[in-house]
């Protein structure tokens, strides 16, 4: 039987066949994969080959004052960055760029020997570097417009303000605090390039009207904070402190109308100054307050009927031992009324009426007052300072901290609950952002003043702020806070610090300090000074109220609160209209009557205007520096200050028009 012969050639198509199917299949699939499973990721990759992005500074929104006044603003600027593939030469090119940026050459010539299609040289430069290198025509050396945050007053409350970090992101401060809302729309320049990475085509850099940015309003004063910041700066290196801060709030609404800190620094140059400087001291430092806690004393007792002023306490010859502490006095005294002690500050006195009060009420005032927690003022770093329940108190804590010992508050916290006294005994929320608008201007949002409590009744306020007035009168500790021709109401106060390493006080370290509203009878502001650690003298009334009463003689007539004997007439306006002409001119003094004293300040002698037109009157003034009210019309019958005296720039100077008969 023959054996039947295999058919080899069927076999070799059968393989051929199914090799060919499983390749078409592996192809197949391949191409699934590509096309389908890895397709993101492709593009991905072939975009990052094809394009180069580059991320841009968004603009950010404007910060102004109440008034409209830019503080904080976003200016475009020239970024340099190297096309280190485009035949750059990094020996030469670094050491041209390095002489006019003032780099490290080392890191320099590093950047440019990358061989990469973008690396950045330098951003945010200069205009004069940038010109200086554009006129080089480097090859491989190219500009990118990018925004910058500036603040065109320097120093101008840059605690409060904050400043912003390379990538424009917020990093104290109010740009911390509203970074999302004043962040504009991120940009991305985007670079086209061939396979060997050269750039063929550029786009141009995004230009989009609609930044979706915001704006914030304050309820800072450009020109009361300038004046707080002014004297507050001069005390402190008055009495070569350790620092200080100061506030000054509208009681009726809790508008914080400026708020330093001292020292200061640029927040344009931030990196410049310490980290300490950076810290807004008014609403982050925690400290004893002294004897200006006697004012929230005094409104308790006399909210509760548990004493009268006229009620007298016996002060103990100036010791008074409770357990095993004893109170002093600066000066002996024997009975004092409330008011008397109030008036001298005298802590035995104050101990004593603490006593009546109890230690569960005056904790229960405390805390209506909002002291031991944060008053929610929108910005970063406040400290609720301490104040312990009366569980934990020891035996003598009612006793000191009716003089304002034992218990630990911030400058916002003093502040707030003085204005409640000053707005008939109610409590407001601090406000520091008045609105917030969009881009176009338009308001996006309205900060309402906000209510938070009654603390005491209309009366009981009333009778404190006059007990408050006397500590100002002749032989009150706080005398040198009178400002000429107002009558104030406030109080002093020095404190011994606490020594943080060993526990207990420490010796010759104070903190002398001055609250009070201004004028008692109509309060324009409440004003907190707080100079840190002063040398030569310690008492409030000698270090703190001298700055209280600088900021007030500036400060009010520019709130239209005039020293008593200011008369405002009506007649023609400068611009010829009829009606109330008050105006406001800002200039200075002809500069060959311009001196300097010792402490860096600019003076002017006023010249004698009387008689003068006030056309002819204001030519007398050249440049800027004084702030120059006139009221009425003709010609200048009155002038103040007088023909003389020395002022300093930023004084305000009051000329009153009207025929030689109508001078007062």
């Amino acid at each position: 039987m023959k054996k039947r012969s295999v058919n080899w050639f069927k076999i070799r198509v059968f393989f051929i066949g199914l090799l060919l199917f499983l390749s078409f299949a592996v192809i197949v699939g391949r191409m699934f994969q590509l096309q389908v499973l890895k397709k993101e990721k492709l593009y991905q990759m072939a975009a990052q080959q094809q394009y180069g992005q580059i991320p841009l500074v968004p603009k950010r929104g404007i910060i102004y004052d109440r008034k409209g006044n830019e503080l904080a603003v976003s200016i475009e600027v020239d970024s340099v960055y190297a096309d280190c593939r485009n035949g750059i030469e990094p020996e030469k090119t670094a050491k041209l760029l390095a002489s006019i940026l003032k780099t490290d050459l080392t890191e320099l010539r590093r950047k440019l020997q990358s061989r990469r299609a973008f690396e950045w040289v330098q951003r945010k430069i200069p205009a004069r570097e940038a010109e200086e290198i554009k006129a080089l025509r480097l090859k491989g050396i190219h500009f990118i417009r990018e925004n910058q945050r500036f603040y065109p007053n320097g120093s101008l409350a840059a605690q409060v303000i904050g400043f912003v970090g390379l990538d424009s992101k917020g990093l104290e401060g109010l740009e911390l605090q509203y970074d999302p809302l004043l962040m504009g729309k991120s940009h991305v320049w985007t670079v086209e390039r061939d396979a060997r990475g050269r750039p063929i085509m550029i786009e141009e850099i995004p230009s989009n009207a609609e930044d979706h940015l915001r704006n914030i309003v304050l309820t800072l004063d450009k020109h009361v904070q300038y004046v707080v910041e002014t004297e507050l700066a001069r005390a402190v290196e008055r009495w070569n402190a350790k620092g200080g801060f100061a506030i000054a709030m509208e009681p009726s609404t809790g508008k914080i109308l400026a708020m330093a800190s001292s020292p200061s620094f640029n927040p344009n140059q931030f990196l410049q100054s310490k980290p300490k400087a950076w810290r807004n001291r008014a609403i982050s430092d925690v400290f004893e307050p002294g004897s200006v806690f006697k004012a929230f004393l005094a409104a308790a007792v006399l909210e509760e009927n548990l004493v009268r002023p006229t009620d007298s306490f016996f002060c103990e010859n100036g010791a008074y031992k409770v357990y095993d502490h004893t109170i002093h006095d600066s000066k002996r005294h024997g009975w004092l009324t409330f008011q008397q002690i109030l008036k001298v500050s005298s802590n035995i006195g104050a101990a004593k009426v603490g006593e009546k009060l109890g230690k569960e009420t005056f904790y229960r005032y405390l805390c209506a007052f909002g002291f031991g927690e944060k008053t929610k003022i929108p910005l970063p770093g406040e400290a609720k300072g301490i104040v312990h329940h009366p569980r934990y108190w020891p035996p003598v804590a009612l006793n000191t901290i009716s003089f304002g010992q034992g218990i630990a508050v911030t400058g916002i916290q003093l502040v707030g609950a003085l204005s409640a006294l000053a707005n008939k005994g109610v409590l407001m929320k601090p406000l520091i952002v008045e609105k917030i608008t969009d881009e176009k201007g338009n308001v996006v949002q309205v900060f309402k003043p906000e209510v938070v409590r009654r603390v005491v009744s209309e009366a009981t306020a009333r009778k404190v702020l006059q007990l408050l007035k006397t500590t100002t009168e002749k032989g009150g500790t706080g005398e040198e806070a009178v400002p000429a021709g107002y009558e104030v109401a406030g109080k002093t106060g020095t404190a011994q610090k606490v020594d943080g390493l060993f526990g207990g006080y420490a010796e010759g370290r104070y903190t002398s300090s001055f609250m009070g509203i201004a004028p008692v009878e109509d309060p324009k502001f409440s004003l907190l000074v707080v100079i840190d650690e002063p040398q030569g003298a310690i008492y409030g009334g000698t270090v703190a109220a001298p700055a209280f009463r600088a900021i007030c003689e500036k400060v009010l007539p520019y709130l239209n609160a005039y020293p008593k004997g200011t008369m405002v007439v009506k007649g023609k306006s400068p611009s010829g209209e009829e009606g109330d002409n008050e105006g406001t001119f800002e200039t200075t003094l002809d500069t060959k009557q311009v001196g300097s004293l010792g402490n860096g300040a600019e003076k002017v002698i006023m010249p004698d205007l009387t008689g003068l037109t006030m056309r002819s009157a204001l030519s007398r003034m050249e440049g800027k520096g004084l702030i120059i009210k006139i009221s009425g019309s003709g010609r200048v019958v009155e002038q103040t200050p007088p023909a003389g005296t020395v002022v300093e720039k930023g004084d305000i100077c009051f000329l009153k028009l009207g025929s030689p008969s109508s001078s007062l």
